[in-house]
């Protein structure tokens, strides 16, 4: 045995079970406005932010430690104070901030206590629809995603496309396939206010959710939610999306046929997966690890509970996915960005 090895795997153990243990102080720091408190009154002593915060004095010292050792918070020896540098706020407090992460903290604990089902699927091979999670799974998946999308997609990543940004500055429809709470649909209906903008999905509660989040944000009456699968949405459209959600459905190739037939002639079809790698052993690195625990907890499972279950997986690949698009019927399909997390395809049929 390699003594040498061993312990590496051993000192990455223990990184890995700390991280862990901060899923439950992270969501409790999130529904305690801990993060917001500490950024608003900070720097002080744990006294002065257990007061603001309204908590125990001593639950509070334990979970500032916690934090200040993960480096989710910072600490004044010299005067003993506690406080979020900027960096810490636009990462944990700012809920409009586009480095907002914590978000993610909602969904892993939506894992911890989905194990149970998760786990005996592992041995009778079904699924688990995407309505049977725990209910903080769709809240932490929006909340994560809309930073990313906030920060890039009418930024940066549809700009690479000027076909697609000339229709809906024309008053293009647009379709939004598996659009949750309608997170990236409301940044298109913002960006593009000529445009006809459509949501949909199959999650009668996410649509719901959409819809309340639509009329926050006086949007009603440009954007239309329906729901219903990605195979059965009618209409007629200019672009049609599917942002983060083709590989969780359990006929991606019905689903992107369906697109084929709804898109009108000199329509685009626009899909965001995560990034990936075509050799498996490639994607054998932090992001992969994510991305694959992710796949495992929640789109391997989801697909499999729908008819077809291909399975695709958070990780299948830009090889994969335009063979889906090409038995789908588009003819032509190019890569047009990529980041470390994400990678954007266009399509035409």
């Amino acid at each position: 045995m390699d003594t040498k090895a061993l312990k590496a795997l051993q000192w990455k153990v223990f990184e890995n079970v700390a991280a862990a243990q901060l899923v439950p102080l992270m969501r409790i720091g999130d529904e305690l406005n801990l993060f917001s408190t500490l950024s608003r009154c900070g720097p002080c002593d744990n006294a002065d932010f257990a007061k603001a915060a309204g908590i125990d004095v001593r639950y509070s010292l334990e979970w500032l430690s916690a934090m200040c050792a993960a480096g989710y918070a910072s600490y004044d020896s010299e005067e003993g104070h506690f406080f979020l540098t900027e960096e810490q706020a636009a990462v944990f407090a700012d809920e409009d901030s586009t480095a907002l992460m914590i978000g993610a903290y909602d969904s892993l604990a939506a894992c911890v206590m989905d194990e149970p089902k998760i786990r005996e699927a592992f041995k009778t091979g079904k699924g688990v629809a995407w309505g049977e999670h725990h209910t903080c799974y769709f809240r932490g998946t929006a909340r994560f995603f809309k930073p990313v999308y906030k920060s890039n997609l009418v930024q940066r990543w549809l700009p690479k496309i000027p076909a697609l940004t000339e229709k809906l500055n024309a008053g293009g429809s647009f379709a939004d396939v598996g659009c949750g709470h309608g997170v990236s649909t409301l940044l298109i209906a913002q960006h593009f206010p000529q445009a006809t903008v459509h949501g949909f999905d199959f999650h009668g509660p996410s649509i719901e959710e959409a819809r309340q989040l639509a009329a926050q944000a006086g949007l009603s009456s440009r954007v239309t939610y329906e729901t219903c699968s990605a195979k059965a949405y009618e209409g007629s459209f200019d672009v049609i999306a599917f942002f983060d959600c083709l590989h969780d459905m359990g006929d991606p190739v019905g689903a992107a046929e369906h697109a084929c037939k709804r898109l009108k002639e000199d329509g685009l079809l626009v899909i965001i997966e995560p990034f990936a790698n075509d050799q498996l052993e490639e994607n054998f690195n932090v992001i992969g690890q994510m991305f694959y625990c992710a796949s495992t907890m929640g789109c391997v499972p989801a697909s499999l509970a729908q008819e077809v279950g291909l399975a695709l997986g958070a990780q299948a690949g830009p090889a994969r996915l335009r063979m889906v698009l090409s038995q789908a019927g588009f003819r032509k399909v190019e890569t047009v960005a990529t980041t470390a997390t994400n990678m954007v395809l266009c399509a035409t049929k």
